[in-house]
């Protein structure tokens, strides 16, 4: 007996999208893993990242959690998960869950489907999917321990509504991914808990920021300096690139100070719905790189009136970057979180400024031959495929001081 129509049709609905999946194109999977280590440095970019994750493997909805190995699963801020559902899980139906409470315990890198654990026969009988499971018109989940460190585990869930099981294609796609979403939640954990250490007095703002490698200073439309962290304030006294003069900010050149003014002038304007935010490289003496400046308005936020005090009009937000600077303790971050040795670390972090092997063997005096093996092992261990991905998780590495 063959295949009904509708099968006959999801056969080949399935065969297409795996043919998509399969043949993706290289740009887009590394525009999705630099969206992953993007959404490291900025959580509030996470759910963007895991929408543009259920496209990549036709998945309807894709979820990630952080918690302890041992606490207490909830759905409740899942998307694709109904609060009804989310409450009746916590209360009765979590414990007849054959993957979720699991999923946190697994090895890092695990990835499994309802399929692979359970006969479909005897789980499609079980009161967690008759009660549970259907009404919410689930047709098979993919779950996957993202990260398990010490206190903390992460795991993903894939949903899909649509009536076919995951091919291998879309599943290997994920696992592609998955090494790329543990990098970002090990940069975030770290930064999160370096700005933690500085976040228990009255002054936790400015301790905060302190912390941080890049400069960032707080200034009126004037361009006139309200608050300036440890990096900026050092950033200043060298007064390469950036200065002050009359106690406003200055470029090197009239016309580098003019622009800078027209963007903080424009993002520190009295008319909040005009405010607007932008970017310029700010040159500095040979050999000196150019500092990165990104300024953006200074939104409402419990801590803003502790910066803005003596403002006296709006306020806009300098981020300064020093290229130079910021790769300083980065090195023993990634032999602390990856397991480089120190000489792989070095490499690691001259391949970080956009550096060839044949550039690098010169910088550090070793052969060619050296340089590739170093750079063999840094990518393996770091699951980094591409010198861009590198210097992408370097530059997140460098945002927190290390001293």
């Amino acid at each position: 007996m063959g295949p009904t129509p509708a099968a006959h049709a999801a056969a080949i609905d399935t065969a297409a999208h795996s043919a998509r999946v399969r043949h993706c194109e290289p740009d887009e999977t590394g525009g999705l893993i630099d969206a992953i280590y993007d959404a490291g440095f900025d959580a509030q970019r996470w759910p963007e990242v895991c929408a543009r994750i259920a496209q990549r493997i036709g998945a309807q909805h894709v979820n990630l959690t952080m918690l302890p190995p041992e606490s207490t699963f909830s759905l409740a801020e899942w998307d694709g998960i109904d609060a009804s559902f989310a409450h009746s899980y916590a209360q009765h139906y979590g414990d007849f869950d054959p993957i979720v409470p699991q999923a946190r315990r697994w090895a890092a890198g695990t990835l499994v489907t309802d399929t692979m654990i359970h006969p479909q026969g005897s789980l499609q009988r079980s009161a967690f999917v008759q009660e549970w499971v259907r009404p919410q018109r689930f047709y098979t989940v993919a779950f996957a321990n993202v990260l398990r460190e010490g206190d903390m585990a992460a795991v993903l869930g894939a949903l899909r509504h649509e009536t076919r099981f995951y091919s291998e294609d879309e599943l290997d796609a994920l696992r592609t991914l998955l090494p790329h979403l543990r990098n970002a939640l090990r940069v975030q954990r770290h930064t999160a808990r370096t700005l933690a250490s500085h976040d228990k007095s009255a002054h936790a703002p400015a301790d905060a920021l302190d912390a941080l490698a890049h400069g960032v200073l707080i200034v009126d439309a004037d361009a006139h300096i309200v608050f300036a962290n440890r990096a900026a304030a050092t950033q200043l006294a060298r007064a390469n690139g950036l200065r002050t003069e009359h106690a406003a900010l200055c470029a090197a050149t009239a016309a580098a100070t003019q622009q800078l003014r027209s963007l903080i002038a424009r993002a520190a304007g009295r008319d909040a719905r005009g405010r607007t935010g932008g970017a310029m490289l700010i040159a500095r003496q040979p050999p000196d790189e150019p500092l990165q400046a990104l300024i953006s308005p200074l939104g409402e936020h419990r801590h803003a009136d502790y910066f803005a005090q003596g403002a006296r009009t709006g306020t806009a937000m300098l981020i300064v970057i020093d290229p130079q600077s910021s790769r300083r303790g980065v090195e023993t971050r990634l032999i602390a979180l990856f397991g480089l040795t120190p000489a792989e670390a070095r490499v690691a972090c001259e391949v970080g400024k956009g550096l060839n092997p044949k550039d690098v063997a010169e910088a550090l005096q070793v052969l060619p031959s050296t340089v590739r093996t170093h750079l063999h092992h840094v990518f393996a261990k770091t699951t980094t495929r591409r010198q861009a991905e590198l210097m992408r998780l370097i530059a997140q590495l460098a945002i927190a001081r290390g001293d």
